[in-house]
């Protein structure tokens, strides 16, 4: 389905928790959608100090043209854990160099048992954009078996007015608890560049590449990210 025109550390030693009383600090309360009835979510025994849900980011291309159409990219989650895991939302942050990014100039989907949802997108206090895979109240989370995997389909497009340059995206996995949620998994990496319609063809087609950047992103983002707001910033789109 076209998208356009529209119609910072290695990992913490024990998850760390995205708390409503926190949220509320940081973000004032402010109107959020309802969402319907949920069974208590639950994911591992709380005692291992790496993430229950294991992630990684793959398939994406090397450049986005903008004003062009969608194109697809894959998140795998694998259940590490003994027990099914259960209200699981993705938040896939973008960080471009020359914060320049807005929410405007992203068009975001992904699919999910039930059909496709757009994602919901916010920019932080620091110009990341926030891309969290709440669905509304169609979609109360993935949801993995123990020992199991699952691979998220997530479709992006740029608009036409939409910055040049390379964008770093990196995924925390937030498992919603009623009002609340826990960090549990978390996936870095993806480098790509976002270039106009008329510029050279490049790398265009190729995998983007998902090891060392040229400025740190990847586990030191998202735990940068965790201290400066912006997975509460998910966790408060989550309620």
């Amino acid at each position: 389905m076209p998208l356009w025109p529209p119609p910072s550390l290695s990992p913490p030693p024990t998850p760390a928790p995205c708390s409503a009383t926190h949220v509320a600090t940081v973000f004032p309360p402010r109107p959020a959608p309802s969402f319907p009835s949920r069974a208590q979510a639950s994911c591992g025994d709380g005692k291992n100090t790496a993430f229950p849900i294991g992630a990684r980011i793959r398939g994406g291309p090397a450049v986005y043209r903008t004003g062009g159409g969608a194109q697809t990219w894959f998140l795998d989650l694998t259940n590490t854990t003994g027990s099914a895991c259960t209200a699981i939302h993705p938040v896939v942050v973008f960080t471009d160099k020359a914060h320049a990014l807005r929410p405007a100039h992203l068009r975001m989907e992904f699919e999910a048992p039930g059909g496709s949802f757009p994602v919901s997108l916010e920019r932080t206090d620091r110009d990341e954009i926030v891309a969290v895979f709440d669905g509304g109240d169609a979609f109360p989370g993935f949801s993995v078996g123990a020992g199991g995997s699952l691979t998220v389909k997530v479709r992006l497009a740029f608009s036409p007015d939409a910055p040049h340059g390379e964008v770093v995206a990196d995924a925390a996995l937030v498992q919603r608890k009623g009002d609340d949620g826990d960090w549990v998994g978390e996936a870095g990496g993806y480098r790509f560049s976002v270039e106009g319609p008329d510029e050279e063809a490049g790398e265009a087609g190729a995998l983007a590449h998902t090891g060392h950047r040229e400025w740190a992103y990847g586990s030191a983002a998202l735990a940068a990210l965790a201290a400066g707001g912006g997975l509460l910033l998910g966790a408060r789109r989550l309620r």
